[in-house]
């Protein structure tokens, strides 16, 4: 009763409406297949209708192929817009905006890409609220209820890392999710949050699956016994078997894969009989199938990002839907994820181990850089790969310089940095640009 208290008084104290967003939305799952696609067609055809309306992209894309959002009646007819990919995203960036978005509420977000080159995009205070609902009835598919306590395994910011110690404790018992952070997980680290979990008292567990699959295979090793979870569930990149069978082994519980991205977010969760449902309240999901690509790309349109909407947008991962209907009974479509993003984690000379995520949120977002890459090459020894771009060159340095000293202030002077300027950086064999690549043996793939 306390944390549901703690919970919904976050929600009031944050003037957050995801909370009762999510009892609104909690049913919806269960709804039958057809009344779940006539549902989400009409929430499409309202967004691209907004989209004409108010949008100077969209506007004028619809001029240019000589059709009104009224015209698109069916998904067959919906198959037939044009593609939204990443390059358009940077050169259009402004004029995908609403012209009816409060500019002053939204908060800058960045993703990376196949071609290493950072997106930069906005979401609205409502989008939010609306992600978290989805992530609470993601989590409710477990048993969890609204003031569970979650542990949180995700990236700290610079806010979170400069709080007093109990500041930070009121805020974490206060929302419900108690935050630990990749960044910083090296046996050290671990031994600590095995220590402080008997009194976090966590009922579930959400975040980087590379993170919980080694904080679970931690606990194995070393004979650890924490109280039964009721689920675990992974997200953010790639979930490996070997990850899945630690987890559910340390929490004694069954893990839910997550599927999202920064620009789309909850597209997909995976249900207790285990198959992949897509969000279709949140997201229309198509597959391009492509001699060229050599893949089945996946486009998500997000029908809850109506200040920057995205449309049949090229997320550069890659997945098959699927027929029928799962035995679970939800009515939501099913999907299978087979390629998404990876990162590697880092491992340091003194064992500290961090999460890759950690090098590209220095560098999202500055000016004069058109792509970069982190490469381990040795436990010791870090190659900054940057490719200029046109900007200011004083402003390039210093972000260098800041990403080189946020280095070691994490790891210590004992590792090198060594920072190259290079018209390109190579592709994986996947085509896909790595952000973050250790050479190291023993590092953990995300």
């Amino acid at each position: 009763m306390l944390g549901s208290l703690a919970f919904s008084l976050a929600h009031r104290l944050r003037r957050s409406q995801a909370l009762r967003e999510y009892r609104r939305i909690a049913g919806e799952p269960w709804l039958p297949p057809e009344v779940v696609q006539a549902r989400q067609l009409e929430s499409l055809r309202g967004l691209l209708a907004h989209a004409e309306r108010t949008v100077p992209y969209y506007r004028e894309l619809f001029k240019t192929i000589g059709a009104r959002s009224e015209d698109i009646r069916s998904f067959d007819d919906f198959a037939k817009f044009p593609i939204l990919t990443k390059d358009i995203l940077r050169a259009r960036q402004e004029d995908l905006l609403s012209e009816t978005a409060d500019r002053s509420t939204l908060t800058v977000q960045h993703s990376g890409g196949s071609t290493g080159v950072p997106v930069r995009f906005y979401r609205a205070p409502s989008y939010l609220d609306a992600s978290d609902a989805g992530t609470y009835r993601n989590l409710a598919q477990c048993g969890w209820k609204p003031g569970d306590m979650i542990a949180f395994f995700w990236g700290f910011n610079q806010r979170l890392d400069a709080m007093p110690p109990w500041q930070f404790e009121m805020r974490q018992r206060l929302r419900r999710f108690y935050q630990l952070d990749p960044f910083k997980s090296g046996e050290h680290e671990m031994s600590q949050w095995a220590a402080k979990w008997p009194s976090i008292a966590p009922r579930t567990a959400l975040g980087y699956a590379s993170t919980m699959g080694r904080f679970a295979e931690f606990l194995l090793r070393t004979g650890t016994r924490v109280a039964p979870l009721k689920g675990a569930f992974t997200t953010a990149e790639k979930l490996y078997p070997a990850q899945r069978d630690a987890i559910e082994r340390a929490f004694s519980c069954k893990v839910y894969d997550l599927y999202g991205s920064s620009e789309v977010q909850n597209i997909a969760s995976e249900c207790p009989h285990g198959r992949m449902h897509v969000n279709a309240d949140y997201c229309v999901l198509e597959v391009q199938e492509s001699a060229e690509l050599k893949s089945h790309q996946l486009l998500a349109t997000s029908l809850k990002q109506w200040a920057m909407p995205f449309i049949r947008y090229r997320n550069e991962d890659s997945g098959a839907l699927e027929a029928g209907q799962c035995d679970c009974g939800r009515g939501f479509p099913l999907m299978q994820l087979q390629v998404a993003r990876m990162s590697d984690n880092f491992i340091f000379p003194d064992g500290r181990v961090v999460h890759g995520e950690f090098f590209t949120h220095l560098m999202y977002g500055t000016e004069g850089i058109g792509s970069f890459q982190f490469h381990q090459t040795a436990s010791d020894q870090i190659v900054m790969r940057i490719v200029p771009a046109p900007g200011s060159a004083e402003r390039r340095r210093a972000a260098v310089l800041n990403a080189v000293e946020q280095i070691h202030h994490l790891a210590g002077e004992l590792v090198s940095v060594e920072v190259l300027e290079v018209e390109s950086i190579p592709l994986s064999r996947a085509g896909k640009h790595r952000f973050t690549l250790s050479d190291v043996e023993s590092s953990v793939r995300g």
